[in-house]
């Protein structure tokens, strides 16, 4: 039996992370230093990619200065906020981010979606998080309406 998304919403709390965040695109080479800055900053946000164009990772203001000093950074993005769930989030809820990520999407946000085995985070530019945490809200309000 699948699990209604608008349900797991009704239900949902959210937590925004206070530090500022990068995305940093870096070569592959790069991803023992990466993971040595994340142990570092264990208290905080982070979130590390390796694929076809080498590694990419979501670090706060911190570890990208220390990484600045370690490693080679072709790219970054930012600043972010990160904006997690922060409820009871089955694994096996199908479509849970589909609607939330086309009503920030609809007012002109731009939200990159992370997925963890216990909660969900999107990473928000800084300049977009206050409207975004309302439009959130506002959705959980009307998920809860709906139930």
């Amino acid at each position: 039996m699948s699990i209604d998304p608008m349900a797991v919403w009704a239900n949902m709390t959210l937590k925004i992370w206070p530090e500022r965040y990068w995305m940093l695109d870096l070569s592959d080479t790069s991803a023992q230093d990466v993971a040595n800055v994340f142990v570092a900053s264990d208290a905080r946000y982070s979130c590390l990619i390796r694929d076809q164009a080498g590694v990419s990772a979501i670090v706060d203001e911190a570890a990208v200065e220390r990484l600045k000093t370690e490693v080679s950074i072709r790219d970054s993005f930012g600043p972010f906020q990160v904006i997690s769930t922060d409820g009871e989030l089955p694994f096996d809820v199908i479509g849970f981010l589909g609607p939330v990520l086309r009503v920030l999407n609809e007012h002109g946000i731009k939200a990159g979606p992370q997925c963890g085995a216990v909660f969900d985070h999107l990473f928000i530019y800084e300049r977009d998080i206050e409207r975004a945490n309302a439009l959130l809200e506002d959705f959980i309000s009307q998920a809860r309406a709906c139930q």
